[in-house]
């Protein structure tokens, strides 16, 4: 059975039990999707630190897909960030726009979706402006700001120990893109774990 909290639910975390600790936290996890790619789909949260030398950079799950005993998260936002090179070219910013402005994103636990939105509502941050040089001669690119959304949940469902759960991109069509392009899955909330000792 999954719990979801509201607002008040969440005030009183603080008064949990005696030995449980609730820490603000963030789950976040790091897929790259390749140029010339023909995958449509992206699953998040499957990799854990360690195995095949993935790092704290990539994810910071402990196990794929799941808690560990003892631990629960509640999620309150849900943000997805694209990464690429800290100086942006045309091709650039069209990358990040290909990726983060189409398809769809679902959070699942278990078999279950809870939210299902445009991805584009889960993008944190602004792009704006031009990328490249100001010049009839070179490729521009103009990203528009964007409106509000930034993925905060109304409700707070509670993903349980040993219980699978993901975050699910897809696309109609695998997007085209000049460069690999990283899109980083980021679950913000509150995570309650046993105390050490």
């Amino acid at each position: 059975m999954i719990n979801v909290l509201n607002r008040a639910d969440l005030r009183e975390l603080a008064v949990v039990g005696r030995g449980l600790e609730i820490l603000d936290w963030t789950l976040y996890d790091s897929l790259v999707i390749a140029t010339g790619g023909t995958q449509t789909s992206f699953k998040y949260f499957q990799q854990a630190v360690g195995p095949s030398g993935v790092t704290l950079q990539t994810t910071n799950m402990e196990i794929p897909g799941q808690l560990p005993a003892g631990y629960k998260f509640v999620p309150q936002r849900i943000v997805f960030t694209p990464k690429q090179a800290l100086t942006l070219t045309a091709a650039d910013v069209k990358d990040i726009v290909a990726v983060s402005h189409r398809g769809s994103a679902q959070l699942f636990i278990g078999n279950r979706p809870y939210l299902q939105v445009d991805l584009q509502d889960l993008i944190g941050g602004c792009l704006i402006g031009f990328a490249g040089a100001f010049d009839a001669a070179t490729s521009l690119a103009y990203a528009a700001p964007r409106a509000r959304l930034d993925g905060t949940l109304e409700y707070s469902p509670v993903i349980p120990a040993n219980f699978s759960f993901s975050m699910v991109v897809t696309y109609d069509a695998a997007p085209t893109l000049v460069k690999n392009t990283t899109l980083v899955a980021k679950l913000v909330g509150k995570m309650i774990r046993p105390q050490q000792g």
